[in-house]
């Protein structure tokens, strides 16, 4: 019965990991207005900017992220004056564990200092953490 309760706890743990694609637009959003000396103290510098045709300033940032999760199963034993127990459970490993690289760009265009259109592509659960809090 314990190791049914353990199973469960983890299928709701991970379900609550996994991030939704319409996050993307509620990231995108908190964006809107922000002054271009916020985003540079978020995002450091641009990794390239362009001035387009009706006097916008435009600025591309890109992030990119190691993908791929790992799943280490464990088992625990502890004792005490009490007696023994065992208890099992599972981690998830966020690293380089399939080599493949997650992107995400984003180009912010601003009038007057201030971000007036978005423009962001990649893997919209990567994509939706670059959110301003």
């Amino acid at each position: 019965m314990q190791l049914a309760n353990v199973g469960i706890l983890s299928i709701v743990l991970f379900a609550g990991c996994a991030t939704d694609t319409a996050d993307l637009p509620a990231a995108q959003s908190t964006w809107h207005g922000a002054r271009f000396e916020t985003v540079v103290s978020r995002w450091g510098a641009p990794m390239r900017s362009t001035v387009m045709p009706d006097g916008r300033d435009a600025h591309t940032w890109v992030s990119e992220s190691a993908a791929g999760r790992a799943w280490y199963p464990s088992v625990g034993v502890f004792g005490g004056s009490r007696g023994v127990g065992v208890g099992v459970g599972t981690g998830i490993s966020m690293g380089q564990t399939s080599g493949e690289l997650t992107r995400c760009e984003r180009t912010l265009f601003f009038r007057n200092g201030q971000v007036v259109e978005q423009s962001w592509q990649g893997n919209p659960g990567f994509c939706s953490s670059f959110r301003l809090n």
